[in-house]
C-alpha cells in the first residue's frame, strides 16, 4: 500500500479533485483509512480519516439491508406483491402494480425510468406524495423487461419500510446498522453534514473553473443517496458485508440478506468497461461482476458534488471505499482499482489512461453539441411572452411556473435553478444550471389549445419516455369579478342563469334542468363541467359590465336588461 499515497496526490492534480478519502480493508484487518487534499478548498482544511463525504448511492445497499430486516421478521416477502403490504405503491400501468414486488424496487426492474426531476429540487415533496405520485408517471418498459436504474425504486422501499416497521427510515436505519456497526460519525442528512466541524465541501466544474456548489437537502429520496460517511466509519460497513453481516459480536443482517444481496437479479446491458472489469448484473444495492477474475459486488454514488465508488471482492476478504469532493472527475475509480491491485498484490491495470481522455472527450463533446444544436435562425416567438406565463402542472412532476419578468421568462420548478431562452418558434429551452460544466437543456414547446390560448406544454424531462405534458392551470378571476358575471342571460326565448356557488364556483342553469358548474380556463373563459365540447366566455365593456355570453358551439347570450 506504500505507492498508494503518492498515486492519490497524483490523481488529485489530474482531476483537479480538492480532496479524497480512502477506506480499504482485506482479511478482517483495516488496511487503511486516510484522506489527502482539501475537504474544504476555500479555507485551506485538510481531509482526515473523519471528514464526512456525501456517499450517493452507495446508501442503496444500506437500504436493501433494511428490506431483508422487514423480511427476516415475517413482515414482508421477497416476491410477494407488494399491494398485500403496502396498496398505495402503484404503477401507470395496472398489470405491473399488481405483480410489483420490492425485488423489483432494488433491483431496478420496475419499469420506471428514473424521473428524476419528481425529487430533484423540489424538498418540500415529502416521500408518501411522491410515492402516490408513482402512478402518474410513465413507465418506459414492462415490468422485469430491462434493467433501468430509478431512485424512485429506492424512495418507494424506504416508504415501505416506514409503513410496515412503523418508524422512519432514516430512525430503522440508525437503530438497525449505524448504531450496532458504531458508524458513530455517519448521519443521514445535509444539516446534520453541514453542523459538523470535519465535513467536505462540495465541487463541480462550471464554465471550465472547479467552484463550489451547495448542498441540496433530499429528505424524501434519502432512502436512495442520503447517507454522509467517512472512511474510518466505511470500514465498518465493509468489513460487516465481507463478514455476511457480522462485525464485532453484533448482527446487522441475516446471513440469507446478506446473501441475496449479492445474488444476480437483474442483467445490465453492456457499457464502456474498465481495464479487468466486467460488470453483467444487479442484485439489491450492488451491481454485480468480476474484476480480474475475482467475483466483485460494487456500486457508485453521484450527488450534488461528490463522488464515491465501493467495491468488494467477497471471496478475497477484500473492499475498497473512495470517496472525492466533486463530481466533475472519474478520479473516484482510478484510485479504487488502484488500491484493489495493490491488496491483490497484482500489477497495476492503467486506468487513469483508459478513463482520463474518454472523460474529456465526452465532456468536451456536450459542449460541442450543445453549440450545434437545430435551430431555426431569427424565427421569434409566434406570440407575445406575457401569453406563456401561468402555472402549468403535471400530476406526477407538480407545478412547473413561468413567470414574466422584465421581458425574461423565468421559469421554477421546485428550487431548481432554471432559466428558459428561446429557441425558435414555440420552442424554449429550459435550462438546468445548477450541475456540470454545461447546463442540462430540457428542449420545452408551448401548446395552444382551438381558441388560440397557450393551455399547455411539453417538456423533455425523462429521456427514455415521450415529452411530458403540463396543463395551464387557469388563473380564476376573483370573487368581485365573478359576482359581476351573474344574472340572467337570453338568446331569443331561450334564457340561462349564471350564479355563484360560494366565493369562487359559477354554475349556469338552464330551465327545467340541474346547474352545471364552470369550470375557469383563462381570463373570463370557462370549461363547463361534465360538458367538454361546451364552453363559455364573457366580454365586458370598459366599466366592467359585461356585454355578452358567448357559448361555443352554442351561441352568443345576452344580458337580459339588454336581450
Amino acid at each position: 500500500m506504500d505507492s498508494v499515497e503518492q498515486f492519490v496526490v497524483d490523481q488529485l492534480a489530474a482531476w483537479e479533485v480538492p480532496g479524497c478519502a480512502v477506506a480499504a480493508v482485506r482479511g478482517g484487518r483495516v488496511e487503511l483509512a486516510g484522506g489527502w487534499g482539501l475537504r474544504n478548498r476555500e479555507a485551506g482544511l485538510p481531509v482526515t480519516r473523519d471528514t464526512l463525504f456525501a456517499i450517493g448511492s452507495v446508501t442503496k445497499a444500506f437500504t436493501a439491508t433494511t428490506v431483508g430486516a422487514l423480511v427476516d421478521e415475517g413482515l414482508l416477502a421477497w416476491d410477494r406483491p407488494l399491494r398485500d403490504y403496502v396498496p398505495g405503491v402503484r404503477l401507470a400501468d395496472p398489470h405491473a402494480s399488481d405483480r410489483l414486488t420490492i425485488v423489483d424496487l432494488l433491483a431496478h426492474r420496475s419499469g420506471l425510468p428514473r424521473h428524476d426531476l419528481t425529487w430533484l429540487g423540489q424538498p418540500g415533496r415529502s416521500r408518501a406524495e411522491i410515492v402516490r405520485s408513482l402512478r402518474f408517471l410513465p413507465l418506459s418498459r414492462d415490468l422485469r423487461q430491462e434493467y433501468q436504474y430509478c431512485n424512485l425504486g429506492y424512495l418507494a422501499a424506504g416508504h415501505v419500510v416506514e409503513v410496515l416497521s412503523g418508524v422512519p427510515w432514516e430512525d430503522f436505519v440508525r437503530g438497525r446498522l449505524l448504531e450496532p456497526l458504531r458508524m458513530s460519525r455517519t448521519n443521514l442528512s445535509v444539516d446534520e453534514m453541514l453542523a459538523d466541524d470535519d465535513h467536505a465541501a462540495a465541487y463541480t466544474r462550471r464554465g471550465g473553473v472547479i467552484a463550489e456548489v451547495p448542498q441540496r437537502p433530499l429528505p424524501a429520496v434519502a432512502p436512495a443517496g442520503a447517507i454522509n460517511s467517512s472512511a474510518a466509519d466505511l470500514t465498518r460497513w465493509l468489513l460487516a458485508q465481507l463478514a455476511g453481516g457480522q462485525l464485532d459480536g453484533a448482527t446487522v443482517m441475516s446471513p440469507a440478506t446478506a446473501t441475496r444481496q449479492l445474488t444476480p437479479h437483474m442483467l445490465m446491458p453492456e457499457a464502456g468497461e474498465l481495464p479487468g472489469l466486467t460488470q453483467y448484473a444487479y442484485g439489491l444495492g450492488w451491481a454485480i461482476g468480476r474484476y480480474r477474475e475475482h467475483r466483485m459486488a460494487m456500486h457508485d454514488g453521484g450527488i450534488d458534488g461528490f463522488t464515491t465508488h465501493c467495491v468488494l471482492l467477497p471471496d478475497d476478504g477484500v473492499g475498497v471505499v473512495v470517496l472525492t469532493n466533486t463530481s466533475a472527475s472519474l478520479m473516484h475509480l482510478t484510485v479504487a482499482y488502484r488500491v484493489l491491485d495493490e491488496l491483490l498484490g497484482a500489477e497495476p491495470l492503467d486506468v487513469f489512461g483508459f478513463l482520463k481522455p474518454r472523460f474529456d472527450a465526452a465532456m468536451a463533446g456536450v459542449r460541442e453539441a450543445r453549440a450545434a444544436r437545430r435551430v431555426v435562425p431569427g424565427a421569434p416567438p409566434a406570440r407575445p411572452l406575457a401569453a406563456y406565463a401561468g402555472d402549468y402542472e403535471h400530476p406526477g412532476y407538480g407545478i412547473l411556473a413561468i413567470a414574466l419578468h422584465a421581458d425574461v421568462l423565468q421559469p421554477s420548478l421546485g428550487t431548481m435553478d432554471l432559466s428558459l431562452p428561446h429557441r425558435h418558434y414555440e420552442t424554449f429551452d429550459l435550462e438546468w444550471h445548477e450541475m456540470g460544466d454545461q447546463p442540462t437543456v430540457f428542449p420545452l414547446t408551448f401548446l395552444a389549445g382551438p381558441d388560440g390560448d397557450v393551455n399547455a406544454l411539453t417538456v423533455q424531462l425523462e429521456p427514455l419516455v415521450e415529452p411530458l405534458r403540463f396543463d395551464r392551470r387557469p388563473d380564476p378571476p376573483g370573487a368581485e369579478i365573478l359576482r359581476r358575471l351573474c344574472g340572467t342571460y337570453a338568446m331569443g326565448p331561450i334564457e340561462v342563469t349564471v350564479a355563484l356557488r360560494g366565493e369562487r364556483t359559477l354554475t349556469v342553469t338552464a330551465p327545467g334542468s340541474p346547474p352545471l358548474d364552470l369550470v375557469p380556463a383563462g381570463g373570463l373563459r370557462f370549461g363547463v363541467r361534465d360538458q367538454p365540447a361546451i364552453t363559455a366566455e364573457f366580454e365586458l365593456d370598459d366599466n366592467g359590465a359585461v356585454t355578452r355570453l358567448i357559448a361555443q358551439p352554442l351561441g352568443i347570450f345576452l344580458p337580459w336588461e339588454a336581450s
